[in-house]
């Protein structure tokens, strides 16, 4: 029996910008935790998981959208039709890849403001948590309170990066600024997608330049350290000759 495979809304066009950053999120992540390697900074570790998470996400959210459709002949009076029925337990796949990736793509950015908050209290991060469950079970049902929750993570990352680059002043700070207001409007246009669908096809590029802003920042950073470390080395190997 042949089978028929969709990918995606736009003719699998998101379902490509997703998979760019399922690969942008591992490059991230991989850096991230080369830096960690250097710096021994458990930040950059929890930044590498972080982006692991989301890279997940993005799988289950693929899946989340295949349809696997059979194709069935039927022969009358010498004619042939095709009739088209889904497969028996695509939509049960469709459902649990769609709740997968939300929580991982949750926790991703629950990581990354737990980071950016200081939190190391276990009750607090557990309310934390408790409260993204509870998000993801309402979205079950209203899928807007799911994009809420991460406009509201994200304008609060948003605004502290931008202090970050307002004291800073430096590429690596706007990088970061200019990637989670990105990924803060696209969310907006995730809400209103239901007006045109075409807003979801923009929320998905303006995430995909979002990713590709911070892998460029986390580029920045690991080439930084590395010449630091190389320094530092050459200096005291100069010391000790001495």
């Amino acid at each position: 029996m042949p089978l028929a495979l969709s990918l995606g809304k736009f003719y699998g066009i998101d379902s490509l910008i997703e998979i760019l950053m399922i690969i942008v999120s591992f490059i991230i992540s991989y850096y991230s935790n080369k830096v960690y390697r250097l710096v021994k900074n458990k930040n950059y570790r929890l930044f590498s998981f972080a982006f692991l998470a989301i890279a997940i996400s993005f799988i289950f959210k693929i899946l989340s959208n295949l349809t696997i459709l059979h194709k069935v002949n039927v022969h009358v009076a010498n004619f042939m039709l095709v009739v088209l029925t889904e497969f028996e337990s695509m939509e049960v796949i469709n459902f649990i890849s769609l709740i997968l990736y939300k929580s991982f793509y949750l926790i991703g950015f629950l990581i990354l403001f737990l980071i950016l908050t200081k939190t190391s209290n276990r009750e607090k991060i557990f309310l934390f948590f408790y409260l993204s469950l509870i998000a993801i079970l309402f979205s079950i049902y209203f899928d807007f309170i799911f994009h809420l929750t991460l406009i509201f993570i994200l304008v609060f990352l948003t605004y502290n990066f931008f202090i970050n680059y307002n004291e800073r002043k430096s590429v690596n700070a706007f990088l970061v600024f200019f990637a989670f207001l990105l990924l803060s409007i696209d969310h907006l246009f995730f809400i209103l997608e239901d007006f045109s669908p075409i807003l979801y096809l923009i929320g998905e590029i303006l995430s995909l330049i979002g990713f590709l802003c911070l892998l460029v920042n986390q580029i920045k950073i690991k080439n930084e350290k590395t010449n630091k470390v190389r320094s530092n080395k050459r200096y005291f190997r100069n010391i000790k000759r001495k």
